[in-house]
């Protein structure tokens, strides 16, 4: 028994009737053209809704990554803004550094020059130890002294990369140049320290000491006329004018070992000393130690008169050095106003 496969050749008739007294428009087909037209926009529809679905999927990735990539610049951006910041903070601290760096070695200065001074005041003539190099910046103003002063201005120019490393360079160089002279100057120092109190401990057993309130001097030692003959005469000591009562102060420490009236010394104290010396004080008013004392020096031992051999308020003072009067004012220091008693 066979089947037999017939093809048809129906025709199909599709007609379009407009509104209104137009013509109606009649399409003839048969039905294997109307099945691939029918296939073709059916296939063709749906690779318009396969096409739209991927260019939709293409368009949400491309504006995932223009999201993503405004973040990134966004991000690079504050990185930028954050680098440019840090490097701004850190040439500022540079700044700071290297005007610190100055004000260590201009207090360096400071501190070699007063250590010269204080050996020029004890006598040490050895020449302090100090480096002539000096850093390239310690010759410039601090950036504090620019502040105070009248007025500032000027272009904002931006350091160049040369200008930072020059910085960078001189500050270094100042920073080493300080550690380097630090040891050396602190060492000098507890040298000059220590001179200065052995200094200080024989300035209190010379009579250095100014006796009086008065610093006016009314009769120098040495060869005079004598107040009372009128005749040429050595003057043993030191007259010191001032007013009756005036305290009188021992000139240096030591121990009392004499004390008495006379009629050409008055009322009188002699002081004997550790450095081997001894100090007279003369025609005072009243004496207020004991014999055997022991007085330190600048303690109060009586008060400024006129006893004895005198012609007025004032005190003689003598140092006498192995049995011989000399010149007080060797020794004697006179206040300065701004030092005092």
């Amino acid at each position: 028994m066979k089947f037999r496969f017939k093809p048809t050749n129906k025709r199909y008739t599709i007609m379009i009737v407009p509104e209104g007294t137009n013509p109606v428009f009649r399409f003839k087909l048969r039905l294997a053209t109307l099945l691939v037209s029918s296939f073709a926009v059916i296939f063709l529809i749906i690779m318009i809704m396969v096409l739209f679905t991927i260019n939709r999927g293409n368009s949400n990735a491309i504006n995932t990554l223009e999201a993503e990539l405004s973040n990134s610049s966004n991000r690079l951006q504050t990185t930028v803004d954050d680098k440019d910041e840090t490097i701004d903070k850190l040439l500022t601290e540079l700044l700071v550094l290297s005007e610190k760096s100055k004000s260590i070695e201009a207090k360096m200065t400071e501190l070699e020059k007063l250590e010269t001074d204080l050996k020029s005041i004890t006598g040490d003539n050895t020449e302090a130890t100090q480096s002539k190099s000096k850093s390239p910046l310690s010759s410039e103003p601090s950036q504090d002294s620019l502040e105070q002063s009248e007025g500032m201005g000027g272009e904002s120019i931006p350091l160049s990369d040369e200008d930072i490393l020059d910085l960078i360079q001189d500050t270094k160089e100042s920073i080493t140049h300080s550690l380097q002279q630090i040891p050396d100057l602190q060492s000098r120092l507890e040298e000059t320290k220590i001179t200065i109190e052995d200094y200080k401990e024989m300035m209190m057993i010379l009579p250095t000491k100014w006796p009086t309130v008065s610093t006016r001097i009314t009769s120098d030692f040495g060869s005079r006329k004598d107040p009372f003959t009128r005749k040429l005469r050595l003057h043993s000591g030191l007259d010191i004018g001032g007013q009756l009562g005036d305290p009188i102060y021992a000139a240096a420490n030591g121990k009392v070992i004499d004390i008495g009236y006379s009629s050409a010394r008055g009322n009188y104290v002699t002081i004997s000393h550790p450095s081997g010396l001894q100090t007279n004080y003369l025609h005072m008013k009243k004496v207020t130690t004991t014999i055997g004392a022991e007085v330190k020096q600048g303690d109060t031992i009586g008060e400024l008169g006129s006893t004895g051999r005198s012609t007025g308020p004032h005190l003689h003072i003598e140092v006498v050095k192995n049995g011989n009067t000399i010149d007080p004012e060797i020794y004697l220091t006179m206040p300065r106003e701004e030092d005092g008693l």
